[in-house]
């Protein structure tokens, strides 16, 4: 899996010097490297260059001939040599491309793109780059690559941004944690004995790690946020139908991790499609005007860490300090329903894997596929009951989801800011399992039960996972932008991240309250 990275030409070694009295000596100066030295720029100049440095900030260096772009990305793909082996964020690197890419960047690029130069890691599924691995995460989809780039990197490539490898996920992307078969485990960099979350683990490890300043993830029950949340980045999922190659209906959704919120808001802005930047709402300009309702609740009737609600608190006290209006109430929708429609929609997607094995194994999934580990339980379990989908189920998670746009519009009109926890509790550890062992059973003779009964079964097995990460689906359902801050650090130092959730087209307003966050010194990073 890792073995582009362990054949790296280049093993790039650098020596920290401590001591205060020794390090004052080897100081340097480098926002006055001049273009004509940068060259001879070693890796502890660089790094001293770039440590903390946002992607926008790394463009300017390289623009203001600080830095190449070169440079950058060999001190990037060091960073993954050094942390990956512990880590596991990223899957898969590819240096040839990087170059070829750079090439193209510097012979026909556009010099006054917002991110000329700038490395980024991409997820692993669901972005397409040529030449990328494309396998969902299936064992027996090993070897398959992209055949064409997507627009969602395409957008990306003509913001500046170079392509450098791609991070972990869990298998098709279904779990709130990084961990499959065929890719491993990803582990949090805030300790190692801890998940990221999921399903943009990788990503957030790799940001959250300080490997790479952005790298990008999508979200279509909260992977985005999630991963944000147990890793202490920011994560924002934007509005269904804005951002480039999205579709318009309630799907995965493209965008970044970050640890500054000006890359967000300038990623934002150049992703958004035309239509999108014309749904966006207006910022008011006194942003406290906003009255933010808040909870604590688990919204299908799990346990809330107290972590969780001393998040939130956090957060409440930040908010009146700065003048804001801050109500205690939930939001007006049935949780345990809202979760049934979301897992009946994932039913619907369920028979993908199960067309692929076809194609690879040519046969069906057999449930002894499970016991020997060739997909996970529910992968299975979804193909299953994606055979036994009522004709009308589209229509009627249709209407569901137009039923909770309705009900969260009309909250929103009192409250333009729902501020929830974005996880019940702190990263799981990895020995935590996505589905307990006597649902694992269960699952694998799920073709022998009606369809009703497989949906409540998906959801008994779901449920586990389901109540450490209740907060993030219902965006998902009703279209809605949402965002995961990093406020908090538990006594065991480990992150846990708070969610505002706004109305469709509330992705700036939601991005203006980071930054007001953020200028606070409010975010807490590893």
């Amino acid at each position: 899996m890792l073995s582009n990275i362990h054949k790296l030409k280049k093993h790039i070694k650098y020596t920290i010097i401590t001591g205060l009295s020794i390090f004052s000596l080897f100081t340097l100066n480098l926002d006055n490297v001049h273009a004509d030295n940068n060259n001879q720029l070693n890796q502890q100049q660089i790094a001293q260059l770039v440590n903390g440095k946002s992607a926008t900030q790394l463009a300017q260096l390289i623009k203001e001939h600080k830095l190449t772009s070169q440079q950058l990305i060999d001190y990037d793909y060091a960073q993954i040599q050094q942390k990956n082996g512990q880590l596991n964020a990223v899957i898969n690197v590819n240096k040839k491309s990087a170059e070829q890419q750079l090439k193209q960047l510097e012979k026909h690029g556009n010099h006054k793109a917002p991110f000329y130069g700038v490395p980024i890691l991409i997820k692993g599924i669901a972005q397409p780059f040529k030449g990328a691995p494309y396998t969902e995460g299936l064992t027996f989809e090993k070897g398959n690559t992209y055949k064409f780039t997507g627009p969602f990197v395409k957008r990306l490539q003509k913001m500046g941004f170079i392509v450098i490898g791609e991070t972990n996920f869990p298998e098709q992307g279904l779990i709130n944690i990084t961990n499959s078969i065929l890719n491993g485990v990803a582990h949090n960099p805030w300790n190692l004995d801890h998940n990221t979350g999921g399903s943009s683990g990788g990503a957030c490890a790799s940001v959250a790690d300080n490997i790479i300043p952005v790298a990008t993830g999508n979200d279509a029950g909260g992977s985005l946020r999630i991963p944000a949340s147990y890793c202490g980045t920011i994560g924002l999922k934007p509005s269904e139908g804005v951002i480039v190659g999205d579709p318009q209906d309630p799907s995965i959704v493209n965008f970044a991790e970050t640890k500054n919120i000006h890359d967000s808001i300038n990623l934002f802005n150049q992703l958004t499609t035309t239509k999108g930047k014309q749904a966006q709402l207006k910022v008011p300009k006194h942003l406290n005007k906003l009255t933010v309702a808040y909870s604590t609740t688990s919204p299908v009737g799990s346990k809330v860490s107290p972590d969780a609600v001393a998040a939130v608190n956090k957060a409440v006290s930040f908010l009146r300090s700065q003048g804001f209006k801050c109500v205690k109430v939930n939001a007006p929708v049935n949780g345990k329903k809202l979760m049934m429609n979301y897992f009946e929609a994932s039913a619907l997607g369920g028979g993908n894997a199960n067309k692929l094995a076809r194609q690879k194994l040519h046969r069906n999934l057999k449930a002894s596929d499970v016991t020997n580990h060739v997909v996970s339980p529910m992968t299975y379990a979804l193909y299953k009951a994606s055979l036994k989908m009522p004709k009308d189920a589209d229509q009627n998670f249709g209407q569901e989801v137009q039923t909770v746009t309705k009900q969260m519009n009309q909250f929103h009109k009192k409250y333009p800011l729902y501020l929830t926890p974005t996880t019940a509790i702190a990263a799981p550890k990895n020995d935590n399992p996505a589905f307990l062992p006597k649902y694992v059973e269960q699952l694998k003779h799920i073709g022998t039960l009606n369809h009703t009964k497989q949906i409540k079964l998906i959801y008994r097995a779901w449920f586990h996972g389901l109540s450490q990460t209740p907060f993030t689906q219902l965006a998902n359902l009703s279209g809605e932008p949402a965002i995961s801050l990093p406020i908090y650090v538990n006594k065991d130092g480990l992150p846990l991240g708070v969610q505002f959730e706004a109305s469709h087209g509330g992705d700036m307003i939601l991005l203006r309250l980071g930054l007001l966050f953020q200028n606070h010194n409010q975010f807490i990073f590893k």
